[in-house]
């Protein structure tokens, strides 16, 4: 019986000395891994690495930026979409993986929004309306009524079909009531090379990507798809001052997790992207790599993603584009 006490006692003194799992409340314990779906050095590595460097001294661990490249960002996506729901592997991504590439491909590996949760939104831009200076316009309004006058002789570039520019110009076709010529590339920097060049007519075109030739006198830029003025581009009215509200689109950049994280690691989430987006410092910094801040958590943010999706399902069925 006293051996019997003894090994009871033992095991209940090994048992209390064992670490308990991690609970949802002591988030987080450990590293976080955060997913960028693209190669290093663009849009989304950058605010990536950002955002990571601000949230790791707000959740007092360490978030790592891991780069899990290809097919428009749905790879890395679908990654974090079948990893565990614990709050340890995030995803930080763009519009293309969550609401474009989604809406045009039939056979995705996730869905959305079903596969994530939506942690936040923090920052977007929009994209300039970059004109040949051959082009006879000055404004968004010239270009609309040259557009009608000229049915298919404005040619324009995009960065190839599907892609966020392409998108864009068929949402601002479909408001204005025009009907232009696509003319895709591989990459932007062919694009803008044809527009300079003179090749091409139009172009949508990120500010930060145009800012190098706005001296040039072969381009004019005649407005922005964002819903305000960018900073670096003052002087280019709104979509919707053009008298097009419904044209506004942008490039975003988002957190994300797989769905059905905990509601205390998700709320934690939250509380610290919306902390960080008060941020000075982080909004000097995403405005110098010409991203703009727009912060929007949670439930707002899907409800607008998902209406968003549904605009490009509905351009894309009209336009008849499908990805493979």
């Amino acid at each position: 019986m006293r051996l019997l006490l003894a090994a009871i006692a033992t095991l209940a003194l090994a048992m209390a000395a064992a670490p308990c799992p991690a609970r949802a409340a002591d988030y987080p314990t450990k590293p976080i891994r955060l997913i960028a779906p693209y190669p290093p050095g663009g849009g989304v590595d950058l605010s990536a690495r950002l955002v990571a460097d601000s949230l790791s001294a707000k959740l007092g661990q360490q978030v790592v930026v891991e780069n899990r490249p290809g097919a428009t960002g749905t790879i890395g996506s679908d990654y974090v979409a079948k990893s565990p729901a614990d709050g340890y592997t995030l995803l930080w991504t763009s519009t293309d993986s969550i609401t474009i590439v989604p809406a045009l491909r039939p056979n995705m590996a996730y869905k959305v929004p079903d596969d994530f949760t939506f942690v936040g939104k923090i920052a977007e831009t929009g994209m300039s309306f970059a004109v040949s200076a051959k082009l006879p316009v000055k404004s968004i309004s010239e270009l609309v009524a040259y557009g009608k006058a000229n049915p298919g002789k404005i040619r324009y570039g995009s960065t190839g079909v599907g892609g966020s520019p392409h998108l864009a110009t068929l949402m601002f076709e479909k408001y204005a009531g025009i009907k232009m010529t696509h003319i895709p590339y591989k990459g932007v920097a062919p694009s803008l090379a044809d527009l300079l060049g003179g090749h091409i007519e139009f172009a949508l075109v990120t500010p930060i990507t145009i800012a190098p030739y706005l001296g040039s006198d072969k381009i004019r830029i005649i407005g922005i798809s964002a819903p305000a003025r960018h900073p670096m581009l003052p002087d280019a009215p709104t979509v919707k001052e053009a008298g097009l509200p419904q044209a506004t689109s942008t490039v975003w950049y988002a957190l994300f997790g797989p769905a059905k994280l905990p509601a205390k690691v998700t709320d934690r989430l939250r509380k610290d992207l919306a902390a960080i987006a008060e941020s000075p410092e982080l909004k000097e910094k995403l405005e110098k790599a010409g991203l703009q801040m727009s912060p929007m958590m949670g439930d707002a943010f899907e409800k607008s993603a998902v209406s968003e999706l549904k605009e490009w399902k509905d351009i894309g069925k009209a336009e008849n584009i499908t990805l493979e």
